[in-house]
C-alpha cells in the first residue's frame, strides 16, 4: 500500500500563505527601477550646476601620467572676504584604492558647466608669460602627445585613440583657433 503525503493546513501556516498571496499580487503591479552599484541617478534642471573634475594627463607614447596641474592651466578660485576670486591649491576628489593602483589624480576644477547654458569665450582665468622652463615643460608634454582627461558628472568627457591633428580655422567666420581632432 503506499502512502500519500497531504498538506494539511494549519492555523499557524495561514499567515504565511496569505503573504505569500499579498507578495505575488505586488509582483502583478507594473513598477519602474533602475540601479547601478555605486550610481545614484540625479535629474538636472534648467542652469544646474554640472561637476567637472580633472584626472592626471596621459600620454599614447609614455606610460606616465603626469599630475594635470603640473602645467601652468588654471586653478579653482576662492573668494576672499572682498568677494574677489583668489586662486586655491586644487583639491582632490575622493579616491578609491583602485584610482590609486591605476594612476587616477582626480581634481576639483575652474570650469563651470550648467545645464542647457550655451556659453562660448568665457575668460575662467588669465596667467602671466610662461617662463622658459614653464614653456619648454609645455612644449615637451606636447611632443609626447599628452592630453586631458576630464570627467563631467562622473563620466569620462573624452579619450584620444589615435593621433592628434591640428587644423587651423573653421571655415565658419571665426577667427584662426586650432582645433583638436581625435579619431
Amino acid at each position: 500500500m503506499e502512502r500519500i503525503a497531504t498538506m494539511t493546513m494549519t492555523t499557524s501556516s495561514k499567515p504565511i500563505q496569505t503573504l505569500f498571496r499579498i507578495l505575488s499580487m505586488v509582483q502583478l503591479l507594473p513598477t519602474s527601477a533602475f540601479y547601478l552599484p555605486g550610481i545614484q541617478i540625479h535629474t538636472f534642471h534648467l542652469d544646474d550646476p554640472i561637476k567637472l573634475t580633472v584626472n592626471a594627463m596621459t600620454s599614447i607614447h609614455t606610460q606616465l601620467p603626469k599630475d594635470y596641474y603640473s602645467l601652468p592651466f588654471c586653478v579653482p578660485n576662492t573668494l576672499d572676504t572682498h568677494g574677489q576670486p583668489q586662486p586655491q591649491s586644487p583639491q582632490m576628489e575622493s579616491e578609491s584604492l583602485g584610482e590609486f593602483l591605476t594612476g587616477q589624480k582626480i581634481q576639483n576644477s575652474p570650469y563651470e558647466i550648467r545645464m542647457l547654458k550655451d556659453v562660448s569665450c568665457d575668460i575662467v582665468c588669465q596667467t602671466g608669460p610662461l617662463t622658459r622652463v614653464e614653456a619648454d615643460g609645455l612644449r615637451a608634454h606636447i611632443k609626447y602627445g599628452y592630453h586631458h582627461n576630464w570627467i563631467v558628472d562622473n563620466l569620462p568627457s573624452a579619450a584620444v585613440v589615435g593621433e592628434v591633428q591640428v587644423q587651423q580655422g573653421r571655415g565658419d567666420g571665426e577667427r584662426g583657433e586650432q582645433l583638436l581632432h581625435y579619431g
